[in-house]
């Protein structure tokens, strides 16, 4: 249940089950150290650094409720902040970074996809994806394009992969993973 991502050249474990830690490891020294922690328990969410800055999205909280809050790590004021809430909770969802905004890809057994921009702390719905919902896809950029794959649809782990072409604003089916499989 814990989040990742990369800051400064570190790498940043944060929350899991039970835990508002949040490790930072320092591969120029091979070490560990601690960050600043959480203001409450966050497990299952997804992590994205964006210009400086960690942005924690999702998850699931301490009550086992499934959230859509936003926190923000500035490591200038070594600080987390609450952002504008995702207009749908989930966890297991899958974050890139395209178009100039943070995309929150399915997750929870949902297919909503929606975009947030960091400079306007501001969310919007994007198309759906095809399949019905994917828990713990992958997901990546390349030649301008989201590709999303894999996951679990729930119970059914996937192999399908679908592509977000920005000039037509919609998913399509663009092949299989050699497995079945999810993160």
């Amino acid at each position: 249940g814990v989040a990742c991502a990369v800051l400064d050249g570190k790498l940043y474990a944060i929350g899991g089950v039970g835990l508002t830690s949040v490790e930072v490891f320092d591969p120029s020294n091979d070490s560990w150290s601690a960050g600043v922690a959480l203001p409450s328990e966050v497990h299952s969410g997804t992590a994205i650094m964006v210009d400086g800055k960690i942005y924690l999205i999702g998850g699931e909280n301490a009550s086992g409720q499934i959230t859509n809050q936003v926190l923000s790590f500035d490591p200038s004021t070594s600080q987390w902040s609450t952002k504008a809430n995702m207009p749908t909770g989930r966890k297991g969802m899958k974050l890139v970074w395209f178009e100039n905004r943070i995309w929150a890809i399915s997750g929870g057994g949902t297919n909503k996809v929606e975009s947030y921009d960091p400079a306007t702390d501001s969310w919007q719905a994007e198309a759906s994806l095809t399949t019905t919902g994917r828990h713990w896809p992958v997901a990546w950029v390349v030649y301008s394009r989201i590709y999303v794959g894999g996951g679990l649809d729930g119970t059914s782990r996937l192999n399908s992969i679908e592509v977000y072409d920005p000039s037509t604003k919609q998913w399509s089916s663009a092949g299989n993973l050699p497995e079945n499989k999810y993160v």
